[in-house]
């Protein structure tokens, strides 16, 4: 990837086609809402579409090159859901479950949006909830069972990863969820929430659901709510795996922001003659909120460390292979703050440094280096390879 854009900063390239898919998802859902006449204003429906790709998950789909198809991924979950809801036609929800399967290939947590636009049609829209439910998980069902079909005939072709084994301690798993990615939703787009913060935004949500136009039991909307949630994080309860990064809490996080947003803009709008002024500024703290996350968390940290081991490549004999030592490194040694992909280094990882140490090489002459093969960092202790410690690369301390 690095031989073929030339240089890592012409990594922007993909950054801009996540971008675009970005804008492109909140321009269809902004449209979807006004059609379907969700929320009561225009400016809060043009709030709640801004604010929703501003969530930790979309900062990371936005920042990260390789993360660039993921966005592509919640693009066609909404046209798999427009597909499935435009009448009971069956070639629309053939066309629906192949749309959902694609979607789930290119990246599933964020397929998984499916689930969120089931939930915005379900809390705000008239009808029969309980067929669409049916309807829609239906749908689904077959889009999942086909990719985990397509995931065994793959590791049976090409190996396991380990991430894909069943979880056998499901309740376990499920008080997991509720104490990280469900709490990590809450906070919305907090990335270092207090237990105050936390609680105020549980009452927002609440408030939120309260004031959904629905008019059942309000526990029963609270029970559908956590429900939901539940789905759209599934895969990932499923399997054994227990990390939960920012990228694949879309679907929960965009379930809970939209409560959160629609009870902060229900209450300002009934106390602010002036709300819109105020949905505005809402919004336009969030994007810079997001964007110093960006800056500060992830392009900072990058650009140190590319600076670092470009610095690192002086002491490094002419005519030596080269390879790399990622052992003890100290996580937080970029950021004072690090959590998942925020403040997180890419020294650390078996498979970065190469790709690093590619641009550094084509793009300062340094040809009469070589590295060793594979993409991968090879174990340290072959005599005739020169390594990096990359723990020592901060203070250069060779």
């Amino acid at each position: 990837m690095t031989w073929a854009v030339g240089k890592v900063s012409a990594f922007s390239y993909f950054r801009f086609v996540s971008v675009f898919f970005i804008a492109l998802y909140s321009v269809f859902l902004y449209f979807y809402m006004d059609k379907k006449r969700i929320f009561k204003s225009n400016i809060m429906r043009f709030s709640v579409a801004c604010c929703l790709i501003f969530l930790p998950s979309l900062q990371i789909y936005a920042a990260w090159a390789i993360t660039y198809p993921f966005v592509l991924s919640i693009v066609l979950a909404f046209f798999a859901f427009l597909f499935a809801n435009e009448n009971d036609d069956k070639k629309n929800i053939i066309i629906s479950c192949i749309i959902l399967a694609i979607s789930f290939l290119i990246y599933q947590p964020a397929g998984m949006m499916f689930v969120f636009f089931i939930f915005l049609k379900t809390f705000f829209e008239n009808g029969n909830v309980l067929k669409k439910i049916i309807k829609n998980g239906i749908i689904l069902f077959l889009a999942m069972l086909t990719n985990f079909i397509f995931i065994k005939i793959y590791t049976h072709l090409y190996g396991s990863t380990g991430r894909e084994t069943l979880n056998l301690h499901l309740f376990q798993k499920i008080l997991w969820f509720f104490n990280r990615p469900f709490m990590q939703s809450v906070a919305n787009y907090n990335i270092q929430p207090s237990v105050f913060y936390n609680v105020v935004c549980a009452c927002l949500i609440l408030c939120g659901v309260w004031y959904t136009p629905k008019k059942w039991n309000f526990f029963l909307k609270i029970l559908m709510v956590i429900a939901f949630c539940l789905a759209s994080y599934a895969p990932n309860i499923l399997v054994v795996e227990t990390s939960s990064p920012y990228r694949t809490l879309v679907g929960v996080e965009s379930i809970l922001a939209v409560l959160f947003l629609n009870g902060i803009f229900n209450i300002f709008s009934r106390f602010i003659s002036l709300h819109k002024y105020f949905c505005l500024f809402f919004v336009s703290g969030i994007a810079f909120s997001a964007i110093w996350n960006i800056n500060y968390y992830i392009i900072d940290v990058q650009q140190h460390q590319l600076s670092d081991l470009a610095a690192a490549f002086k002491s490094v004999p002419r005519g030596r292979t080269i390879d790399f030592d990622i052992r003890g490194i100290n996580g937080n040694i970029y950021s004072h703050f690090s959590q998942y992909e925020y403040g997180a280094i890419s020294l650390g990882n078996a498979w970065t440094p190469k790709g690093m140490a590619m641009d550094i090489i084509k793009n300062n002459g340094l040809n009469d280096i070589k590295m060793t093969d594979g993409i991968l960092v090879s174990d340290p202790g072959n005599k005739n390879i020169y390594y990096i410690k990359m723990s020592e690369i901060k203070n250069m301390t060779y």
